[in-house]
C-alpha cells in the first residue's frame, strides 16, 4: 500500500488499473463535495439531472444534437480535405506561401468575417459550415506545416537510399509515415471545431442545433438547462475524442510503440 502510495505521487511511475480506479474515485468525491459547496447560483447535480430529463422527454435534446453533430462532422470533413490538400502541397515550394497566408488567418475572428461568408453563401446551413470550415482550417494547416517541416532530413535520405523517387519519398515519408500524426491533428481540431459550433449557431438559428438551445435557455437563465447542455456537449465531444483515438489505433497501431505511457 506505501509502495503505491509512493508511485501515485513520483514522476514517471507506472501505476495498475486499481490504483488508477482509486486516483479517479477520490477526485470525483471531491469535486463533487466542492460542487455542492458552491453557492445557490450554481446548479447541483440533482437539478441538473432533472433538467436533463425535461430535455430529453420533450424529444429536442437529441434532435438538436443530431443536427449539430452533422454539421460539425460536415465542416470538419471539408476542412480536412482542404487542409492537407494546402500543406501536403508545401513540399512544392512554390506553394508554401499560400500555405503561410492560410495559416495566419488564424488571427482573424470569424464575427469579423460572417458578412463576407454570407455574401459568398446562399443559405444559413452554407454560412455555418464554411464560417467552421474557415476556423478549422488555418488551424489544421499550421499544425500540419509544423509537422511536415520537423520531419528530419534522415527520414528522406533513407527513402532516397532505398532508390525511391522524390514523390514517391513525398509518399511514403510525409503521408504514409506520419498519419498518426494527422489522426493526432483531427483529434485538436475536432475540438476547437465542437467548440465553435455555440458562436455559428447563434449567427444563424434557422436550422436550430444544441448551441441555438443552450443560447435560448442562456438567454431565458434556465442554468440548470444550461449546464445539462453543457454536460451533453462535453461527453459527445471526449466520445468523438475517443472515436478519432480508435481509428488513429486501427489504423496506424505503430503509433504507440515507442511510448512510455500508452
Amino acid at each position: 500500500m506505501l509502495t503505491t502510495l509512493k508511485n501515485i505521487f513520483s514522476p514517471n511511475k507506472t501505476i495498475s488499473k486499481t490504483a488508477v480506479l482509486l486516483i479517479i474515485g477520490v477526485q470525483f468525491a471531491i469535486a463533487l463535495l466542492a460542487w455542492y459547496a458552491t453557492g445557490p447560483l450554481i446548479p447541483k447535480p440533482h437539478e441538473i439531472g432533472a433538467a436533463f430529463s425535461k430535455l430529453l422527454g420533450e424529444g429536442d435534446l437529441l434532435r438538436e444534437l443530431f443536427v449539430s453533430t452533422g454539421l460539425c462532422l460536415e465542416a470538419l470533413i471539408i476542412a480536412i480535405a482542404i487542409s492537407l490538400g494546402i500543406s501536403y502541397l508545401t513540399v512544392i515550394p512554390f506553394f508554401r506561401p499560400p500555405a503561410f497566408i492560410v495559416s495566419k488567418g488564424r488571427f482573424l475572428t470569424l464575427v469579423g468575417l460572417s458578412f463576407v461568408f454570407t455574401l459568398m453563401v446562399s443559405s444559413g446551413h452554407g454560412l455555418k459550415v464554411w464560417l467552421m470550415v474557415f476556423g478549422i482550417t488555418v488551424f489544421f494547416v499550421t499544425s500540419m506545416v509544423a509537422m511536415i517541416k520537423s520531419i528530419p532530413r534522415s527520414e528522406f535520405n533513407h527513402a532516397r537510399t532505398l532508390r525511391m523517387g522524390e514523390w514517391q519519398t513525398v509518399w511514403e515519408v510525409v503521408i504514409l509515415g506520419k498519419l498518426d500524426q494527422v489522426f493526432e491533428i483531427t483529434r485538436q481540431n475536432f475540438a476547437i471545431a465542437w467548440m465553435m459550433l455555440t458562436m455559428v449557431e447563434g449567427i444563424s438559428r434557422s436550422e436550430g442545433g444544441i448551441g441555438t438551445m443552450l443560447l435560448n435557455q442562456n438567454k431565458h437563465l434556465h442554468l440548470d438547462a444550461v449546464f445539462a447542455i453543457q454536460l451533453v456537449i462535453l461527453t459527445v465531444g471526449i466520445f468523438m475524442d475517443y472515436l478519432i483515438g480508435v481509428f488513429k489505433n486501427l489504423f496506424c497501431p505503430y503509433a504507440s510503440l515507442t511510448l512510455e505511457r500508452k
